[in-house]
């Protein structure tokens, strides 16, 4: 299993079988699902306090609940990525911008989490180039308001399907 698909499994089973769970297309969520049609107000109470208690947060929209992580559970997983070593080695070109980025003051803070979502959408499906544009575009922005570059970038970068290796 690869990416988000265990991530996947356990939010199914939170939700009970009962209700579509996906990827969220559009990018504003990790998932999506129409648990809201599916359950009482009761028992949807239920099911959002279940998934608050796990990591999750949620918006509903038009009988969707649109749900992500939070901030803790995002840090973690970024940070749970397996950098391989000696990684700065290697002679490619993404190589060497991860090398550059690698150079640049990082953090992760709550209020980049749109970004985080959208990057590790990204990231899942495999888009190597819509990733790479994305971290060249958060570099050139870090660097001209002389601010920290996502944290997130470079393990994402490192992980790709292509170049994933057990660590």
């Amino acid at each position: 299993m690869a990416g988000l698909d265990k991530e996947a499994q356990n939010l199914k089973a939170l939700l009970g079988g009962q209700a579509f769970l996906r990827r969220d297309r559009a990018r504003r969520a990790l998932f999506v699902s129409d648990a809201p049609r599916r359950f009482s107000p009761p028992a949807l109470k239920g099911i959002l306090a279940r998934l608050a208690q796990a990591g999750y947060t949620h918006q509903l929209e038009n009988g969707l609940a649109f749900i992500s992580w939070d901030f803790p559970r995002s840090l973690a997983f970024s940070q749970a990525l397996c950098v391989p070593e000696a990684w700065e080695k290697g002679e490619d070109s993404l190589t060497g911008f991860c090398r550059i980025l690698a150079r640049h003051p990082g953090a992760f803070t709550p209020s980049m989490l749109p970004h985080f979502f959208i990057c590790l959408q990204l990231w899942n499906q495999g888009e190597a180039q819509a990733l790479i544009l994305k971290a060249e575009d958060a570099l050139a922005r870090a660097l001209r308001e002389k601010s920290p570059l996502p944290d997130y970038l470079l393990p994402l970068l490192l992980n790709l399907p292509e170049r994933r290796s057990p660590c």
